[in-house]
């Protein structure tokens, strides 16, 4: 394990990740490769005590893949803060797999955005603000969680918003040091679930493309958890229309199972960098997604 930065001052440590699928990989309709492992298992049938969890949240972030990567270790200590602030106060194992399904969507978001970073050559990226941005973007999820859903329609809750303010309010020492601009994290979270992005910030680019890759990377597990229930008969008319004109499906156009695939799949239409486009289809992401909705009856 190298340490990559040398000329900083002891007091700044940092927290080194292991990358990649963690466990044996499965394959799923031949062609889309498992990457929670047994954590599915975990989020359904494990020990939830406070401990356990932390536990488990720093093993994800340190023991899984084959490739290290790290950031401040003062971003991941205010992360696992809000984190397990909010964990303590879940009532029932709904609002607690739905806490642990993002702490791992927030590790696969991270090791999409440097596989994302590691092939687009043509940017200089500060590879801690890479980091802190992909760990960071969701923060203002973990709240959301105990109102019981992750959509912000139905929780009246800008998840987004939430998260830059905290940032913008909290204060990271480390930041200068690094090289890490602030107000471009906060303008990266605050923009990273939006509909779309006209700025030219490349970090806000960047976290648009990770979560996106993230999340279609684990749908399979994502849905197997259960945090999320949705009618599996059916497609609402604008989500089949968006898709088609080749447009993103909003959000409040999302009733069913097929409406979420055509939402998914529309994600192509917003990528910001090429790569992420190429990764999708080489890990045959996409013709999953079209398997999928073919299964439930919508042609596309």
């Amino acid at each position: 394990m190298r340490w990559v930065l040398t000329s900083i001052s002891k007091k700044y440590r940092f927290k080194y990740i292991k990358r990649g699928v963690s466990g044996l990989p499965c394959v799923i309709f031949e062609f889309v490769q498992k990457r929670y492992g047994n954590e599915s298992s975990f989020i359904l049938n494990g020990d939830k005590s406070i401990e356990a969890v932390k536990t488990w949240t720093n093993e994800l972030f340190s023991k899984k893949g084959v490739a290290d990567f790290s950031f401040p270790e003062e971003v991941y200590e205010w992360f696992l803060k809000v984190v397990f602030e909010v964990y303590e106060k879940a009532e029932n194992d709904l609002e607690k797999r739905m806490i642990m399904v993002k702490i791992i969507h927030t590790r696969e978001v991270m090791i999409a955005g440097v596989d994302i970073t590691s092939a687009e050559k043509n940017y200089k990226w500060n590879d801690f603000q890479v980091r802190t941005v992909c760990l960071l973007h969701d923060i203002g999820r973990f709240e959301q969680a105990l109102l019981g859903s992750y959509s912000d329609v139905k929780t009246n809750f800008d998840h987004a918003l939430a998260g830059a303010e905290m940032i913008k309010k909290h204060d990271f020492s480390e930041f200068a040091a690094l090289g890490i601009d602030k107000n471009s994290v906060v303008e990266s979270v605050r923009c990273h679930s939006a509909y779309s992005y006209p700025g030219e910030d490349v970090y806000a680019k960047l976290i648009r493309d990770a979560d996106k890759l993230a999340l279609l990377r684990c749908m399979p597990e994502i849905l197997a958890v259960k945090v999320e229930e949705y009618p599996t008969t059916g497609v609402t008319e604008a989500a089949l229309r968006a898709y088609k004109a080749g447009r993103m499906v909003r959000n409040e156009d999302i009733n069913t199972k097929a409406d979420l695939f055509l939402a998914w799949l529309g994600w192509q239409s917003d990528l910001n960098f090429s790569q992420t486009a190429k990764i999708l289809d080489k890990e045959g992401i996409k013709k999953w997604m079209e398997e999928e909705l073919a299964l439930l009856g919508v042609e596309i």
